[in-house]
């Protein structure tokens, strides 16, 4: 009798252990695959930057999705200047955009910082709205609600502003 029952614990402890180690894969396994697409995506992104933008370094990817969808490589080129290398989804269209001649990631941080007071920054990312060089980000004012500006790249103006989404 009692080894019956020992052995029907040990049997429950092992169903459950495969069963949590089959859904931690299974987690695992589904991001990986949603992730992929993103993946290649920054892989093209860099090979494009490396050759077009004579890139030798990346120090940011930045995704922006608005009307048309860009990926943007920062880095330094073979002369030593730092770069954003712009790279339209569709097409392939190549910008490619001196740090020194605009606002750079940090800048527009810094720059939003004190201006809204955010709770979070969720997301900064270079592209083209109208034919020009903006920055877009996304954040959370004090209050937790969404708000979006896009801001000149070349000098700071906001383009757009949505608060309180």
């Amino acid at each position: 009798m009692k080894r019956s029952r020992q052995s029907r614990f040990g049997w429950r402890k092992l169903l459950i252990s495969l069963g949590v180690i089959l859904a931690l894969y299974g987690s695992w396994y589904y991001y990986h695959q949603t992730q992929a697409p993103l993946t290649v995506a920054k892989d093209e992104a860099y090979a494009l930057a490396d050759k077009y933008g004579h890139l030798k370094t990346h120090t940011a990817f930045y995704r922006y999705n608005r009307q048309e969808t860009y990926f943007t490589v920062a880095g330094e080129n073979q002369r030593g200047q730092k770069v954003y290398v712009l790279i339209a989804k569709r097409g392939g269209k190549i910008n490619i955009y001196s740090q020194d001649k605009g606002l750079t990631a940090q800048e527009v941080q810094s720059f939003v910082k004190a201006r809204y007071r955010p709770k979070k920054i969720l997301n900064l990312a270079l592209g083209l709205y109208k034919k020009q060089p903006v920055w877009e980000v996304s954040y959370l004012n004090s209050k937790n609600q969404l708000c979006y500006d896009l801001i000149a790249f070349k000098n700071g103006r906001i383009v757009k502003s949505i608060q309180n989404l």
